[in-house]
């Protein structure tokens, strides 16, 4: 799993309409199921992503994997307002600070 799981770090992502969202930072594994919950998006779009803030996007919204990541969703009204969307801290491995990411909204 883990082997699988180090090849999606450094993909870039595409939404289903060929915009460029990012690149994959890093993962939210779901250690008690055993699988990737959730992609640490960096870098992104600040046409899709109000101010280019880093976004934590649930794994099910992935359609495809390759040489790219390619969505099969992503929310085309982001809201970063206090009282919407509330920044989530994570803790990147390997890195001593945790960081802030906005968590969307489920489809």
């Amino acid at each position: 799993m883990l082997h699988e799981a180090s090849r999606i770090q450094n993909l870039a992502v595409f939404t289903r309409q060929g915009t460029r969202l990012g690149v994959v930072h890093d993962l939210l594994l779901d250690i008690t199921g055993r699988r990737v919950a959730g992609l640490y998006i960096t870098g992104t779009n600040p046409n899709l992503v109000p101010e280019g803030v880093p976004v934590l996007i649930p794994y099910r919204w992935v359609q495809d994997l390759d040489d790219v990541v390619l969505l099969r969703y992503f929310p085309t009204d982001i809201d970063l307002s206090p009282v919407e969307a509330e920044a989530m801290e994570i803790e990147i491995l390997g890195d001593a600070e945790p960081v802030e990411a906005l968590e969307l909204p489920e489809a």
